[in-house]
């Protein structure tokens, strides 16, 4: 028997497959309802605000699931509970389509349908996590990872751009019935996994609140969370672009491309990863790219601040965004990684589902917040504040609290796995046969529904 024949098969290989492709059709369909929701609510109210009650909206009912979630991830198993949500979700996009046709697609009732799809969304929280971590390859978890990484971010750019060419010509209902159709391939690629995937019955389930003992025994998923929530409060800035791209013009294709630019970065974050490759600490890691988004927010408010030709503003305006969005994914595409090695197995499931829930909090009152000030006095005010807020993180004394918790992540122990020894860079955990973690891909910036699926 020669040793190919020999080698398990992998019975993942076309899952794999489809997923990616159903990756990039569903985020090609995210980013065109993305483009077209922000448009809409903005030119019929005039308010930065009320963009990001999107965001509010949407998350407000998966901050009251997670124990649910927990539970029926151990009842139904991640294939079948991501079939389910991830399906019903897709399906609620002919909601607005029905609405636009009847003439009925309002802010209100559009905020209306991001509520019921918060709740949809909620109940599946861990169900993206389980099915990454079973489908992912023996051995080959980085290059997955990888893929998906450029799928995502090409399909939501790509998605992005063809939003804002069509919402002129074919209206607002008709891209959200595309991105109904778009959504099934990703479904269907995990199908296949309820026939295989075992429901894990025999255990106890894991409890929601379990990520408490977890989080006070473990610095590094500690260290990890709270950085995690600073990274999406400095996300907020995204709310600003429908008000910046009125100052250029009242296209819909002036504010893709500003959105583009945003998932742009996004598209670079595995350079960026193997760029690091033996040179940085996870520590130096998050400080420049803390750094990185200080110093590219308050570009972007002075931008904002003076007056301009339309095509130097908006040509200014995505040299400020691009930077942005790359330093945003790149550091949670590492908080992410940082959390999936120092989870336990046992703890995994509530661990992910609080690593979820995080961005829910953090990013609406960001948003909120730098609406509200965008709306009461200016939107470079609000960009300066937020900008000048991120360079005083990046300053906090060698000693705080803050500058203790992101050193955590750099100690031996985040990586559990005894062959490791003192591999504290990107570099050196590879080179000790240790993969960069399951679910490499950060949560995305703009919308959380955007988030990996």
């Amino acid at each position: 028997m020669t040793e190919h024949s020999s080698a398990p098969s992998d019975p993942y290989i076309r899952v794999r497959r489809n997923y990616l492709f159903g990756l990039f059709t569903a985020d090609f369909g995210q980013g065109m309802t993305n483009l077209t929701s922000s448009f809409l609510i903005y030119q019929q109210t005039g308010k930065v605000s009320f963009v990001a009650l999107i965001i509010v909206m949407t998350n407000l009912p998966q901050l009251l699931l997670p124990t649910v979630a927990t539970r029926l991830a151990h009842r139904l198993g991640g294939p079948k509970l991501y079939v389910l949500t991830w399906g019903g979700s897709y399906t609620l996009l002919l909601v607005p389509f029905a609405l636009a046709l009847t003439g009925h697609l309002t802010t209100l009732t559009l905020l209306g349908w991001f509520l019921l799809q918060g709740v949809v969304q909620g109940l599946g929280s861990p169900a993206a996590g389980i099915v990454r971590t079973l489908i992912a390859p023996p051995g080959g978890s980085a290059v997955f990872n990888g893929k998906a990484v450029r799928a995502m971010s090409a399909a939501l750019m790509f998605g992005i751009l063809t939003g804002g060419a069509l919402l002129a010509i074919v209206g607002p209902g008709w891209i959200y019935f595309i991105a109904c159709l778009a959504g099934y391939p990703l479904v269907l690629s995990v199908v296949p996994l309820l026939r295989t995937a075992r429901v894990e019955t025999a255990t106890a389930p894991s409890r929601f609140f379990d990520v408490f003992d977890v989080r006070r025994s473990n610095p590094e998923i500690r260290a990890a969370f709270r950085f995690t929530f600073i990274i999406f409060l400095l996300g907020g800035y995204y709310v600003t672009l429908p008000d910046i791209a009125s100052r250029i013009g009242h296209r819909a294709m002036i504010l893709s491309s500003l959105q583009a630019a945003a998932v742009f970065g996004g598209m670079f974050v595995v350079i960026g990863v193997r760029l690091i490759h033996q040179r940085a600490t996870w520590l130096a890691v998050q400080r420049a790219c803390i750094g990185v988004v200080g110093v590219a927010t308050l570009y972007l408010g002075w931008v904002a601040f003076r007056d301009h030709q339309p095509i130097w503003y908006l040509a200014t305006a995505i040299v400020a965004i691009i930077p942005l969005g790359f330093a945003l994914n790149l550091d949670s595409a590492v908080l992410n990684a940082a959390v999936q090695v120092a989870a336990p197995p046992e703890s995994r499931t509530p661990v992910l589902t609080a690593f979820a829930l995080i961005p829910l909090v953090a990013l609406p009152a960001s948003e909120l917040v730098v609406g509200a000030i965008a709306d009461l006095a200016s939107v470079s005010l609000a960009l300066m504040m937020l900008g000048g807020l991120t360079l005083v993180l990046v300053l906090l004394p060698r000693h705080g609290s803050m500058r203790a918790a992101m050193t955590s992540l750099d100690d031996e122990h985040v990586f559990p796995e005894s062959e490791l020894g003192f591999a504290t860079t990107i570099g050196a955990i590879k080179d000790a046969g240790q993969e960069i973690a399951d679910q490499v891909i950060g949560p995305e910036i703009p919308f959380i529904e955007e988030r990996e699926r």
